[in-house]
């Protein structure tokens, strides 16, 4: 047996003639959008704070017994999506020699010489393969975007379009990246993140050395790393009871992993999402900050227990009784945790109840339109960081919480069109059940699922050009029920039906948990009339129902409401320059705008030149929003269009902005 270990770059990783396969016995792809996001931010982190060379842990190989190729043991997941970095990178490059470099990585060249065919540099399984070669491997991004997601048949499949868009999104956001800096980020990525590669001819000693990576012993967590790093500022004297006192808020947690909770804490207090591994920006964005004046037992005192017990409240424990308990189930639905960092910002203040629930249903609002509108998780998280900027530094709610048309039109296009997705069922039909019946209800069962579909054979009415498959995914054919069905997409038959809503509330003329029927038979003009009231239901209870023109969505069909969204997305798609806003008037040269920062004690005031730059308080010019945030802090962690408020009259640089895009934009 022979065992090497390197560190490599991923410029060194991805280079020669090796080509690393994953073997069809490895676990599917398996990656979120949350875990490929973090990972880009991660990187442009680094980058972006000239943070020296970046370590994404180790790959464990088993080399061919010919040749240079490797199968992958460990480390599939990262260099998967690495390889989905690279490709979209690929993409937004503008240097054709810089493109030729990226293909480099992805394609192995063909040689004569070598006797060796052109080939992918990863091969992944079998099933997933000629989908990846054809998007990812092939300089095709423009019409991966254009996969219809919800078509995909296999998850591995559905996750590499959905990862693909969501770092799309954070690469070609301007105050992430701007189209310029993007060469220079490709060359920090490709000389200066490197990967620990372990390599041997035995596959079993790669799978004992994967054993020993992932499971032997029990490392550090972070939360331990913070406790000690807190607990040397407190006193020697207290320093027990402060221990015990730490525990306790981190047992509270109950099986909650306490790294998401300080996760979350981190988002909290600054505001903004991590850029840094979370060890290292805990560190030094929170606990090195407080520390210059505070000392550990006030950090654990007025931080750290608070935010435990707030944390808690909003995940864990059943609010019985209390208002605040129904948008707290609502939010609770949902798949991902973004929203968490706000609910712990109204749970730790303190609030008298009318007020905390007053604020969680607007959180769950903003949370929940997002959500439905499908938009980006960076783009949720966006909103809810407003969300808590507002909230802490009492500001007005009502423009952190307001729902642009284009999210109002993507909602509504949502709830409208067929739903492939168990989950989103189930959250609008939570919805319409507490629009109908005014709360969360006590007596409901805690386990619910949703019966998908209906017998086709016990429909009438529906033209025979109408695929009853698809019309039988739209939320006025599906029912909450306790009958779980896991496996079937469609009721096998009518007694299924019955049996599913004798077994929940009965509410209303056409009820969340009851189907139209007469004799057994279900007549479509009946579902429509429910899908229609439905609908009506949850945009009413979002406060949604009608755009800025006064039109009602609940009465538009798929394809107006469609049109309506691409014409505000291609609007809100084109990039915006400040001297463009200067132009028409919006922003008038002289205007002052105002960042304040009052966590930090920090206040910012910049003014509009007539050449359309902004002045800084040094005098210094700069050309954007996202430039003024660098110049001004060092870093581009916070969403500049949403810091700066015009003293004139309080808008935000969005709200101009948005108000340049739809009256010039689309022109």
């Amino acid at each position: 047996m022979t065992l090497t270990t390197t560190q490599k770059s991923i410029q060194e990783l991805l280079h020669g003639d090796r080509q690393y396969q994953i073997p069809d016995f490895q676990r599917p792809y398996v990656w979120e959008e949350e875990q490929a996001e973090t990972l880009v931010n991660d990187l442009l982190g680094a980058w972006r704070t000239n943070d020296g060379d970046y370590f994404l842990g180790s790959i464990v190989l088993v080399q061919h017994p010919s040749g240079d190729d490797v199968d992958i043991i460990d480390g599939q997941q990262r260099l998967t999506t690495l390889c989905i970095l690279v490709s979209l990178l690929r993409h937004l490059e503008e240097d054709p020699a810089l493109r030729d470099e990226l293909g480099s990585l992805l394609l192995i060249a063909q040689s004569r010489i070598k006797d060796l065919d052109e080939r992918p540099r990863l091969s992944v399984r079998e099933c997933d393969r000629d989908f990846f070669d054809t998007f990812i491997i092939g300089d095709n991004i423009d019409s991966l975007l254009d996969v219809d997601g919800d078509s995909l048949t296999r998850p591995s499949v559905r996750r590499i379009v959905a990862n693909a868009r969501a770092m799309l999104d954070v690469l070609s956001n301007p105050d992430m990246l701007m189209p310029s800096e993007i060469s220079d980020f490709i060359r920090y990525l490709t000389l200066h993140v490197s990967l620990i590669e372990v390599s041997t001819d035995s596959y079993q000693a790669a799978h004992r050395i994967f054993s020993v990576l992932n499971t032997r012993g029990v490392p550090l967590s972070a939360a331990d790393i913070f406790k000690a790093r807190v607990l040397s500022r407190v006193a020697p004297d207290a320093r027990a009871r402060y221990a015990h006192l730490w525990e306790q808020s981190i047992d509270s947690l109950g099986t909650e992993n306490p790294d998401a909770f300080f996760g979350h804490l981190l988002t909290l207090t600054l505001r903004a999402p991590a850029r840094r591994a979370l060890i290292d920006a805990f560190d030094e964005q929170v606990l090195t900050p407080f520390f210059t004046s505070r000392s550990g037992e006030e950090f654990i005192d007025e931080v750290l227990v608070p935010s435990a017990r707030a944390y808690t409240l909003a995940t864990l424990e059943p609010l019985v009784g209390h208002p605040a308990a129904t948008p707290l189930e609502l939010l609770r639905l949902y798949d991902s945790s973004d929203w968490k960092p706000a609910a712990m910002s109204v749970l730790r203040a303190g609030h008298g109840d009318e007020e905390t629930t007053s604020l969680l249903l607007l959180l769950e609002r903003v949370y929940g339109t997002a959500v439905a509108a499908r938009l980006s998780p960076s783009s949720r998280t966006a909103r809810v960081i407003e969300f808590i900027g507002a909230l802490e530094d009492g500001e007005s709610l009502n423009v952190a919480c307001s729902v642009p048309d284009t999210v109002r039109h993507r909602a509504a296009e949502t709830i409208s069109r067929p739903l492939p997705q168990s989950s989103i069922r189930k959250i609008l039909l939570y919805h319409a059940m507490v629009a109908e019946h005014g709360s969360f209800p006590t007596r409901l069962p805690r386990s619910m699922g949703v019966l998908c579909g209906l017998p086709s054979s016990h429909i009438r009415g529906v033209d025979e050009d109408i695929d009853l498959r698809a019309w039988n995914k739209r939320l006025g054919s599906f029912i909450l029920s306790t009958i779980k069905s896991r496996t079937v997409s469609q009721a096998p038959d009518w007694d299924t039906v019955v049996r599913a809503t004798h077994r929940v509330m009965t509410l209303g003329e056409f009820t969340v948990g009851s189907l139209p029927s007469t004799g057994g038979e279900i007549h479509a003009a009946d579902l429509e009339k429910r899908q229609r009231y439905l609908t009506q239901l949850i945009l009413d209870y979002w406060d949604i129902r009608r755009d800025s023109d006064g039109v009602d969505l609940s009465v538009l069909s798929s394809a107006d409401l469609e049109a309506a969204v691409d014409k505000r997305s291609a609007a809100r798609g084109r990039q915006v320059r400040l001297a463009d806003v200067v132009a028409t008037g919006i922003i008038s040269p002289g205007d002052t705008f105002v960042w304040r920062r009052r966590n930090l004690g920090n206040v910012y005031a910049v003014t509009i030149s007539p050449e359309g730059t902004i002045v800084l308080p040094d005098g210094q010019e700069v050309a954007s929003p996202s430039a003024a945030v660098t110049a001004l802090t060092g870093t581009s962690s916070a969403a500049a269009l949403d810091v700066f408020v015009r003293e004139s009259d309080g808008k935000k640089l969005r709200d101009l902005w948005d108000s340049y895009r739809s009256r010039f934009a689309s022109s």
